[in-house]
């Protein structure tokens, strides 16, 4: 709770806002109550082997609508966003109200989400329905929270617990993280927890097809799932979209402090779209979005990002670029597309060089967490070689056609983990990082020097489409 408070208040400083006051000293009104029978009929829901009946729909969507007013009255109430920043010694057992925590508001509301997984047992297909409109239930009450409610708090806190309800995958939460990110008024340090929910759900798995790396509802509704890519790739293009308050709404024009925040909430941006799974999408008008040509800017150090990408900027496009499939998706199918593998690879190597050099420098650096990246990138590295083959189930991860995985990442993957990743994650018997670890930076060098020297080399990621072409040019000024 301490870091998400501070670097809620980092963003409010940061681009100019301020807390308003909060109600006035006097009696606190009384606490909700939970409708007992409203808790009762969800939890039969959410263990119902075979989902929710069609006849019983209607009924589940009122007990959804009452358990979601819940909580959304509980996050509104002056003794849970009051908690976090006042000390209270209570008698013994006394609960505490707070958003975080055993007995935090996240906590409670886990007990009846749902997430789906490929591979695992539960939840079941059977059991999309109850995730979908329990996830629209929450998603309409904490969404007037966040638009109508008058303290600033109230609406951060409700932006907090929505950006985890978007885990369970509900497809309402599309057009509400879609419209927070897109519009220029919302406050930043709303945006910034939209965006925590645009990669929370983007991670998600669509319960009803669990065999595909399809995203929730875009089988059957692509366009919601294009909406959010476009916004987010529109923020990482131009991260004056993200951050409220810029002089003249140019990043070029902030000041530095302003600046620290723009960095922290493009680099939320870039973790949520690294989090979509094909190298291509489409609006809603059918304009064609290259998100991992987005992200390959961000590996690249493309001169006219501002700011400058840094080393956890690059890790998290490199984990992006790592995670798209070179596929169109066509309903529950999917159509290979040329995709020049060598390019994308490039863009990897180049952000792996300047995510690891500070720490192949020095191995005591502590500017990022550098055992968790390097297990993050190693495992993003590993799977990017199953989605070459266009009939990769996700189901199955080790059973995919080897013979479409490209030499040059096949020959990245088996050198890239033992020579850089893995001597990030080694220590000592004291646990202190094993400065005889080296992490090969210059082998890494070496091999971005061959890719840009082959004769052959080509500058574009799909071929023939110049809109993604890595070639960047000089910073203008």
């Amino acid at each position: 709770m301490a870091l998400a408070r501070c670097i809620c208040w980092t963003l409010l400083a940061g681009v100019g806002f301020a807390l308003f006051a909060g109600p006035a000293p006097g009696q606190t009104p009384p606490l909700p109550k939970k409708d007992s029978s409203a808790v009762e009929k969800v939890i039969g829901y959410r263990d119902a082997p075979k989902g929710i009946p069609a006849t019983e729909l209607k009924e589940a969507k009122e007990h959804f609508a009452k358990f979601a007013k819940y909580y959304a009255e509980v996050v509104a109430h002056p003794s849970v966003y009051k908690t976090p920043q006042e000390f209270k010694l209570d008698s013994p057992g006394t609960l505490h109200l707070s958003i975080d925590g055993p007995n935090g508001i996240l906590q409670d509301i886990a007990r009846f989400t749902l997430e789906a997984a490929p591979g695992a047992t539960r939840p079941t297909p059977e059991h999309a329905v109850y995730i979908r409109e329990l996830g629209a239930a929450l998603d309409a009450a904490f969404k007037e929270l966040i638009e109508k409610h008058p303290d600033p708090i109230v609406r951060v806190n409700a932006a907090r617990v929505l950006s985890i309800v978007c885990r369970s995958g509900s497809a309402a939460h599309y057009p509400t993280l879609t419209e927070l990110i897109g519009n220029a008024n919302t406050r930043t340090e709303i945006k910034y927890y939209a965006l925590q929910g645009a990669a929370n759900l983007l991670a998600a798995y669509d319960a009803d097809l669990l065999k595909t790396r399809n995203h929730v509802a875009q089988t059957e509704e692509p366009n919601l799932v294009g909406e959010l890519v476009k916004v987010l790739d529109a923020g990482v293009n131009d991260p004056a979209r993200l951050v409220a308050g810029l002089p003249e709404n140019k990043v070029a024009k902030a000041a530095e402090d302003q600046l620290a925040v723009v960095a922290l909430v493009r680099r939320q941006a870039i973790k949520a779209l690294a989090q979509f799974r094909y190298v291509s999408s489409a609006d809603a008008s059918g304009q064609v979005i290259y998100p991992v040509h987005t992200l390959a800017r961000v590996a690249l150090s493309d001169p006219a990002l501002v700011p400058a990408s840094g080393p956890a900027d690059t890790a998290e496009a490199v984990i992006g670029i790592c995670n798209m499939a070179p596929v169109q998706v066509k309903g529950v199918r999917v159509a290979p597309l040329k995709y020049n593998a060598d390019a994308a690879l490039e863009a990897v190597t180049a952000g792996l060089i300047t995510f690891a050099s500070p720490r192949a420098a020095d191995a005591f650096d502590r500017r990022l967490p550098w055992r968790s990246y390097s297990l993050r990138i190693a495992v993003a590295v590993r799977n990017w070689r199953p989605l070459f083959d266009p009939d990769f189930d996700v189901a199955k991860p080790n059973a995919y056609d080897a013979a479409r995985v490209p030499v040059s990442v096949e020959e990245f993957y088996k050198d890239t983990i033992p020579k850089v990743l893995a001597p990030m994650d080694r220590v000592d018997a004291t646990g202190k990082p094993d400065i005889g670890a080296k992490v090969d930076i210059e082998g890494l060098r070496s091999r971005l020097a061959a890719l840009r020297a082959n004769p052959n080399r080509s500058t574009t990621l799909l071929p023939g489409v110049t809109a993604t072409s890595i070639e960047f040019g000089p910073k203008q000024k």
